[in-house]
């Protein structure tokens, strides 16, 4: 079914939605109820809100589709979705919850760390333009004035400049990263794949986030029962994640010639360096739901400590092109005078 289009919902704390609708959902209430309960909580907009899951719903829909028409991205619809085929919605949407707590934490720190100094880099560029156009004109003229002929240079502007060049390079970064992402958008998830992989460091983030997701809802199906030729399929068929999907599709279509699915894993560039190997002693010991899980968890806390260190490089590489631009300022100010003291 198709999630009918509407301009998108108001909607609050979004955590703490997920986080209350897994407790209630534990507790026993079926999901269109406790989306009844808390919906009225969380956006003042309840009577649409709860009039088009209702339409959803009767219409043939999942929860899935009822919160991407709440606004929720794929990183909470693609669990939601496999979480229906194992019957666990509850605790799905509860680790969702933690996950989606963890990731706007994330944000937020890095919100409280970029403010500061990108404040402090636009307010210097800003009085650096002020000094340029005011300061620097007249002085230039005193020099000028003192000097015979042309001995001795004028106020080197180029060095009041990089607070601007700075700016107009993290504006062009950005249109890159947009336009990037515009081109990607249009290629096929082959090529997305292919794409994503090669980038320096992005290549590696990301194979660890496919890897970390592919294990966490393969394990959870395993788990449950189903076989592993069954819970590729179901991930192939999923909607709201084309990438493991089509990450699904390729490793069942090699297990299903009898491959093992540690050596399908190996033959294939978008999966962690290790995750072959938890799979083979997963294989080995008959526990490849579990191990699968634990190896999710694993990747989730490695992703998490890469996240925390390139948050604490960011201020302080902020910090330095300040420094930078603070003592180019002094030098264009003392440069001329230096030169001027020799010429008298």
């Amino acid at each position: 079914m198709q999630v009918l289009n509407a301009k998108r919902l108001p909607f609050r704390e979004r955590a703490q939605f997920l986080s209350r609708l897994s407790v209630l959902m534990s507790e026993g209430y079926l999901f269109p109820v406790a989306m009844t309960l808390l919906l009225p909580m969380h956006t003042t907009r309840a009577d649409e809100a709860l009039a088009g899951m209702d339409r959803i719903l009767k219409g043939g829909g999942n929860a899935a589709e009822v919160l991407k028409f709440l606004g929720f991205r794929e990183r909470v619809l693609f669990p939601v979705e496999i979480a229906e085929f194992h019957g666990k919605l509850g605790e799905a949407i509860q680790g969702i919850a933690a996950g989606f707590k963890r990731t706007e934490e994330v944000q937020k720190k890095l919100r409280s760390i970029l403010i500061y100094p990108v404040s402090l880099l636009i307010l210097t560029a800003a009085l650096f333009l002020f000094f340029r156009t005011n300061y620097v004109p007249n002085l230039t003229a005193l020099i000028s004035s003192l000097q015979h002929g042309d001995e001795g240079q004028g106020v080197p502007v180029y060095l009041l400049r990089i607070p601007d060049l700075a700016i107009a390079f993290f504006v062009l970064a950005a249109l890159l990263i947009i336009g990037f992402r515009i081109f990607l958008r249009r290629q096929s998830i082959d090529r997305q794949i292919g794409l994503l992989i090669k980038l320096p460091f992005i290549g590696q983030v990301m194979r660890l986030y496919w890897s970390q997701l592919a294990s966490r809802e393969l394990g959870t199906l395993l788990h449950s029962g189903l076989s592993l030729q069954e819970a590729l399929g179901l991930l192939n068929q999923q909607r709201h994640h084309p990438i493991i999907g089509r990450i699904a599709g390729a490793l069942h279509e090699e297990v299903k010639t009898g491959l093992a699915l540690s050596f399908a894993v190996e033959r294939h560039a978008f999966a962690a360096n290790d995750m072959a190997a938890f799979i083979r002693h997963g294989e080995a010991t008959g526990m490849l739901g579990k191990e699968l899980m634990l190896y999710s968890d694993v990747l989730l806390d490695r992703m998490e400590l890469q996240a925390q260190r390139s948050l604490k490089i960011i201020q302080p590489s902020f910090f330095v092109l300040i420094a930078v631009c603070i003592v180019a300022a002094y030098l264009a100010i003392l440069l001329p005078m230096y030169n001027l003291v020799h010429t008298i």
